[in-house]
């Protein structure tokens, strides 16, 4: 390989990831205060100083998603190349939106720019063709546990999205039920896809879980119907139960399958 030829590779290198930045600076930049004052429900709920009754589940998964979706950029920042999962996440968090809200009748332009800075990072990621998981090694146990948990998250994005047309309450006004439906359809893609054991699939496993742990204990705080999502405490503690299991299944899995 000639010196002329490496020097390119070299600047094309550097082109590429000044790009990718720029795309994620981008995204970051047009998200973050759309995304602000729901990241602050959390500490509305938690400390009391909360002013929107009967909406706690659906704030408490608004402001957990949203944290989700910009760390899966910003920790781009910092040696990307072993963090191709965080951005997958955010990938498939934002396209899940895209795709419930266009069903739903909420469709943004807006919402598809956003869509179209992720997509530029995944195709200017660092990490190249490496960044997609190797179906050769997939384990049928850990895909099988995966489809368990996404066959659960679809149904609850499926009654979600019944609820956003059917129903005629303030959720349906303020787009909760979408944002629930988003939730479910992100949960299960990202199950399936931390599954394959990509590079960084540790991000989208357990982030799958936390986002079940949340509506689950938050089913069991506000069990009431006037929630329009809550599962209700016995359901509720069977997700929060499925969440610890399927990210332990993830986790050591493998071992457990070979030794029975």
């Amino acid at each position: 390989m000639s010196s002329t030829t490496v020097k390119q590779r070299i600047v094309d290198g550097r082109l590429r990831l000044g790009v990718f930045g720029l795309l994620g600076l981008g995204f970051l930049a047009l998200s973050l205060p759309a995304v602000l004052e729901p990241m602050t429900f959390w500490t509305g709920i938690v400390l009391g100083d909360y002013a929107y009754p009967i909406h706690e589940l659906h704030h408490l998964v608004l402001g957990s998603v949203f944290p989700i979706l910009l760390l899966g950029v910003l920790i781009q920042a910092y040696r990307p190349s072993e963090r191709v999962g965080a951005l997958h996440t955010s990938l498939i968090i934002w396209a899940s939106l895209v795709l419930t809200f266009t069903v739903g009748g909420q469709f943004s332009p807006i919402q598809v720019v956003l869509l179209g800075l992720l997509v530029g990072m995944a195709v200017t990621h660092p990490a190249g063709r490496d960044q997609f998981p190797s179906f050769e090694a997939v384990s049928r146990p850990m895909l099988a546990v995966a489809a368990v948990t996404a066959t659960g998250a679809i149904a609850l994005a499926g009654i979600e999205l019944l609820s956003h047309f059917g129903a005629n309450d303030a959720h349906v006004a303020f787009d909760h039920y979408l944002f629930m439906a988003t939730t479910g359809l992100s949960i299960a893609a990202l199950a399936v896809y931390g599954s394959l054991r990509g590079v960084g699939w540790r991000f989208p496993v357990y982030s799958a879980g936390f986002l079940l742990t949340v509506i689950g204990a938050g089913s069991i705080v506000y069990p009431g119907a006037e929630q329009g999502s809550s599962l209700g405490v016995a359901l509720g503690f069977v997700v929060v139960l499925w969440a610890v299991l399927f990210v332990g299944l993830i986790e050591r899995g493998d071992e457990l399958f070979e030794r029975l």
